[in-house]
C-alpha cells in the first residue's frame, strides 16, 4: 500500500514539473524566477516549504529529545525574528530585482559596485556552503524511505529521491519548484499535526505523556535542558536563524519571485504564526520519547520522530507522516538545486548563451555530486543539526552583514565587502581545524562579528562610491 502511495506522490511531482515546463517561457527570468509571478499563497508555501527540511522532521525532534524545550524557544523566537529579517532584506531585494532585472543573489551584490570579482566571490560562498545542506536532504530521504521499507538501503532511497527531484526541477524550473512546494507544504502540515495527535493518543493522552516525560527527565522542561543551552549557545542559535536563513540562496531567490510588495508582506506576516505553531509538535514528541518504551541508540537521535510515530500511531498514519517528512526535504532540495545551478550558469562569465540549458546540465551534475556525498562523505555520528551548524550555517551567516550593508549603508565599499567575506570565511575555516577559543558561542557567530568589524573598517578607509551614483541607487527604494 505504501509503495502505491509513494508512487502516486512521485508521479504527481513529475506531472507538476511537466505542466510547469509547458507554462515556462524560454527566458532566464521565466525559468529562474517564474517571471516574478508568485502571489501570497504560493509565495508563503514556497518560502515555508523551502525552509522546512529534513531537519524539521528528523533533526528537530532528535535535538529536543536530548536538550528539551529550550530547542523550541530558539526556534520559535528565531522564526519570528527571521520573518522580520526576511522582510527587511526581501523587500529591497524585490524592488531592485524588479527595477534592474536581477536574477540571482550574487548579481545584486556585485552590481552595487559593478564588481565581477565580488559577485563571483559571493556566489562561490553561497554554492560551496549550500552543497552540504543539499546532500543532507538526500541523506534524509534515504533514511525516511528506509524507515518505511526496511528492506532497502539508505543509499538506494537517497539516489531514487534525488533522481525524481532533478527531473521535475530540470523540467519546470522555478514554477515547478514553487507549485510542488504548495502540494508538499500542505502534506507536511497535515502530517505534522497528525503525528502529534496520534502519538499523544498512543501514549495515553497529552497530559499523561507529558507527566511521564517530566518524571523521566524534568531538566528538559527548562531552558538549560541537559546543560546544552547555555546563554551563549541560546543566543548563538537565535542569531544563526535570524541572520543566516535569509542568506540561503533558495530563500534569497524567493524574494525575487513575489508578484507584488503586498505578496511579500502577507507571506511574512503568516510565516512566523504558522511555522512557530508547527515547530511545537516535533519538540513535544521528542521530549515525550524520554519516557516512551522505545530504544534510541546514542548517535541515532534523528530517528526519534519516525520511531515514535511508528510505535504509537496506526501504520497508515506512520506512512503518511513519513510522506510529509519526504515532502519537507524534497521541497528544500529542489529549491537548493535550482538556486545554486542558476547562480553558476548566470554569475560565471563563461556561460553567456543558452543559460537555461546550462542550468539544467548543472542541476544534473549537482544531483550526481549529492549522490556521491551520500555514498562516500556523510558522517552519521554528527547528526543533521551538527552537520549543518558546522558547515552551512557558519559559512552563510558571513554574507548577511555584506547584504545588509549593500542594501542600507551608503558608505560601504567593494573592498570592505570583499575583505569582510574573506576574513569571515577564514575564521570559519580556522575554527574547523584549530582548537580556537569560542567563549561559549558557536564559531559562526564569531565569524559574523569578525566580518562586520572588518567590513566597516575597510569601507571607512577606502574610497566611497560617487555621491551621484548613491543618490540614484537609493532613489529606487524611495520611489517604492
Amino acid at each position: 500500500m505504501m509503495i502505491i502511495a509513494i508512487f502516486i506522490y512521485f508521479f504527481l511531482l513529475l506531472l507538476i514539473g511537466m505542466y510547469a515546463n509547458k507554462k515556462t517561457g524560454k527566458t532566464p527570468e521565466d525559468y529562474f524566477l517564474a517571471k516574478r509571478s508568485f502571489g501570497s499563497v504560493v509565495l508563503f508555501f514556497t518560502i515555508a516549504a523551502t525552509n522546512f527540511s529534513a531537519f524539521t522532521f528528523l533533526g528537530f525532534a532528535g535535538k529536543a529529545y536530548t536538550s528539551g524545550f529550550g530547542q523550541y524557544g530558539i526556534m520559535a523566537f528565531g522564526t519570528g525574528m527571521m520573518a522580520i529579517m526576511f522582510y527587511v532584506i526581501g523587500k529591497k531585494v524585490w524592488v531592485l530585482g524588479r527595477k534592474k532585472g536581477y536574477l540571482t543573489p550574487a548579481e545584486l551584490i556585485g552590481e552595487r559596485f559593478s564588481s565581477p570579482s565580488l559577485r563571483l566571490l559571493f556566489m562561490l560562498v553561497m554554492v560551496v556552503y549550500t552543497i552540504p545542506y543539499l546532500a543532507i536532504q538526500a541523506i534524509g530521504a534515504g533514511y525516511i524511505l528506509q524507515y518505511i521499507f526496511p528492506e532497502i538501503s539508505m543509499k538506494f532511497g537517497a539516489v531514487l529521491v534525488t533522481i525524481v527531484i532533478a527531473f521535475y526541477v530540470m523540467a519546470g524550473g522555478m514554477r515547478a519548484s514553487g507549485w510542488t512546494d504548495v502540494l508538499q507544504g500542505v502534506i507536511m502540515v497535515i502530517a505534522m499535526v497528525m503525528a502529534f495527535i496520534f502519538v499523544a493518543h498512543g501514549l495515553g493522552g497529552f497530559e499523561v505523556a507529558t507527566q511521564n516525560a517530566y518524571e523521566a527527565n524534568p531538566s528538559l522542561f527548562s531552558r538549560p535542558g541537559n546543560g546544552f543551552f547555555t546563554p551563549q549557545i541560546w543566543l548563538s542559535f537565535m542569531l544563526l536563524w535570524i541572520f543566516c536563513d535569509p542568506m540561503f540562496p533558495q530563500i534569497f531567490s524567493r524574494f525575487y519571485t513575489a508578484k507584488s510588495e503586498k505578496s511579500l508582506r502577507v507571506s511574512m506576516i503568516f510565516y512566523p504564526i504558522i511555522v512557530s505553531f508547527l515547530f511545537l509538535f516535533p519538540v513535544i514528541i521528542g521530549i515525550w520519547a524520554n519516557a516512551a518504551p522505545i530504544e534510541i541508540l546514542p548517535g541515532n537521535e534523528d530517528a526519534v520522530l519516525p520511531l515514535m510515530v511508528k510505535n504509537f500511531a496506526p501504520y497508515p498514519i506512520f506512512g503518511f507522516v513519513m510522506l510529509g517528512a519526504l515532502a519537507a526535504l524534497m521541497s528544500t532540495a529542489d529549491s537548493q538545486l535550482l538556486a545554486i545551478s542558476s547562480m553558476i550558469s548566470h554569475d560565471i562569465p563563461l556561460v553567456k548563451r543558452r543559460k537555461i540549458i546550462a542550468t539544467k546540465v548543472i542541476i544534473l551534475l549537482f544531483s550526481i555530486f549529492s549522490i556521491a556525498f551520500v555514498i562516500f562523505g556523510y558522517d552519521a555520528t554528527m547528526g543533521i543539526m551538527g552537520t549543518l551548524v558546522k558547515t552551512t550555517f557558519s559559512g552563510l551567516i558571513v554574507l548577511c552583514p555584506i547584504t545588509l550593508a549593500v542594501l542600507y549603508w551608503k558608505r560601504v565599499t567593494k573592498w570592505g565587502c570583499i575583505a569582510g567575506i574573506i576574513s569571515g570565511e577564514t575564521v570559519v575555516f580556522l575554527y574547523n581545524f584549530l582548537p580556537l577559543p569560542t567563549y561559549g558561542f558557536l564559531p559562526g557567530i564569531i565569524a559574523f562579528l569578525f566580518t562586520t568589524v572588518v567590513l566597516m573598517i575597510i569601507s571607512l578607509f577606502t574610497k566611497p562610491q560617487p555621491k551621484e551614483f548613491l543618490e540614484e541607487y537609493f532613489k529606487v527604494f524611495e520611489e517604492n
